[in-house]
């Protein structure tokens, strides 16, 4: 795409009244944004495992313990960055100085983790991986918790806000699909496939350059905007002080409680699931990097068709139940067929099992976006909520305590996979051994009740925890007219 082409894209204009409805204009521009999460996300946990594993020869419990350690001390930062962005203030709002420091090193560590110095092995490799994994989830968190933060402030509207989320998960879709496709259709899609080591760097960045792209448009896009956004006022307690009363008071309001439960398990499963994806590919499944490109294409056409009856939906279902049929769908799509396999009713595998694979694909990536679009909805409401209870705004910590759940679950998820890999015994370095990997009927299968089956289960318990969530339409109207009302006695 040109400049010419871009430069309509990151047009800006005059923050609006907040009651009024925003420009597709300004919701494009700042769901570009999302690329930086999703893409170096989805090119982290699709790729990274196995490029390390089965290719580099680090062990499971190596490569999880890595992905745990960066996911974690990163969760642990969030927080931080959603409390300093909640008190930060520059021409720009409070959030865009952030993102603008973000989206460069979100690049930057994507590429290195993907390049690591020739001749590095062992303890020298794992210090390695996890350093830049550090540096890269670091600046995620720098960039994303306060991109999450604006766009809950850029609307009060209680569906209004399922349109910002939506246009978001127009780029979550988008961005991963290109780098995907890229990544199975020209770095790995020669007949080496998933084997070709040499295609793993030019993947990589790639994806860091996809990364640069959408949060500069990002920021360029909102800036003016976000200058004009009306914020709370400002606390100049110590950090420390005043991250530990913010956090516990987060933690008294029940609708952010029950969100928190279900992400932890939710990423942990997500964890557990993507990191093996592609040993369930090329060793369960048997099939090469074009039919994986096909199937995962599926995925995409799921959530493309998902994106507009989702808002459509969330007109006439209460969130809480849009997500908890997303989720419904989602489960039986991860668990399934894996299910059937691992007590042997469904054994197909090669060209055979592509159809029933992309079938599946696609229900879940339906149930994903069902899910995606009112759960970021659904925490902005339970931050006003907050506002409503104790007087404060903590967009920003909302948003990071929900980025804390999902990246410390999947890195335990990561972690288990790994221990899961080395318990069952999975020889190392198994995909470039090629036939001269030994693996039994017991190992194998071992690998499918812990991938699909395990997942599932923990999915399904993370979706029935969402019945406690407790703010429906009526209860948010009710708490936007107290707010309102209290706005105008201080003025």
């Amino acid at each position: 795409m040109t400049a010419e082409a871009i430069a309509p894209a990151i047009t800006v204009e005059p923050a609006p009244p907040a009651t009024s409805r925003l420009t597709a204009r300004i919701k494009a521009t700042a769901g570009a944004g999302q690329m930086v999460e999703s893409v170096s996300t989805s090119v982290f946990s699709t790729f990274l495992f196995f490029y390390y594993t089965a290719l580099l020869g680090l062990p499971g419990s190596y490569v999880g313990a890595a992905t745990a350690i960066s996911l974690a001390i990163d969760a642990i930062a969030d927080p931080l960055l959603g409390s300093l962005s909640d008190n930060a203030r520059s021409k720009w709002g409070r959030r865009v100085p952030f993102m603008l420091v973000g989206a460069p090193l979100v690049a930057l560590g994507l590429g290195l983790l993907f390049s690591p110095p020739n001749g590095l092995t062992g303890v020298g490799l794992f210090a390695w991986l996890v350093t830049v994994s550090l540096l890269m989830r670091f600046a995620v968190s720098t960039f994303h918790v306060p991109f999450l933060a604006l766009g809950a402030e850029l609307s009060e509207d209680y569906a209004e806000r399922s349109s910002v989320v939506a246009y978001r998960t127009l780029f979550s879709i988008f961005g991963p699909l290109g780098i995907l496709i890229l990544g199975y259709g020209v770095f790995l899609g020669g007949k080496l496939g998933l084997k070709n080591v040499a295609g793993y760097a030019p993947l990589g960045w790639s994806a860091a350059a996809i990364i640069l792209v959408g949060g500069l448009i990002a920021v360029l896009g909102v800036r003016r905007f976000a200058g004009g956004l009306e914020v709370a006022e400002r606390d100049d307690s110590a950090l420390h002080e005043r991250l530990l009363d913010e956090l516990r008071e987060i933690f008294k309001n029940p609708s952010f409680r029950v969100m928190f439960s279900c992400s932890v398990l939710f990423y942990a499963a997500q964890g557990l699931a993507s990191s093996l994806s592609q040993y369930m590919f090329m060793f369960i499944w048997r099939i090469g990097s074009q039919q994986i490109l096909l199937i995962t294409l599926a995925v995409f056409a799921g959530l493309i068709v998902g994106v507009p009856i989702a808002p459509i939906l969330a007109r006439r279902l209460e969130k809480k139940l849009l997500v908890i049929l997303g989720l419904a769908m989602f489960c039986v799509a991860q668990g399934g067929l894996s299910s059937l396999r691992a007590v042997g009713l469904f054994m197909l595998s090669g060209d055979a099992v592509v159809l029933p694979l992309a079938i599946n694909s696609f229900l879940a990536g339906v149930g994903l976006t069902f899910t995606g679009i009112a759960i970021g909805s659904m925490m902005a409401d339970a931050a006003d909520e907050h506002d409503y209870l104790f007087g404060t705004r903590r967009e920003g910590l909302y948003f990071a305590g929900l980025g804390f759940a999902g990246k410390a679950a999947t890195g335990i998820g990561a972690l288990l996979a790994g221990v899961a890999l080395d318990a069952i015994h999975f020889p190392k370095m198994a995909a470039a051994q090629g036939a001269a990997a030994h693996l039994t009927p017991e190992t194998l299968t071992n690998l499918v009740w812990a991938t699909g089956p395990t997942a599932a289960g923990v999915s399904l318990v993370a979706t029935c925890i969402l019945f406690f969530y407790r703010i429906d339409a009526r209860r948010h109207a009710e708490i936007s007219e107290a707010l309102r009302a209290r706005k105008a006695t201080k003025s």
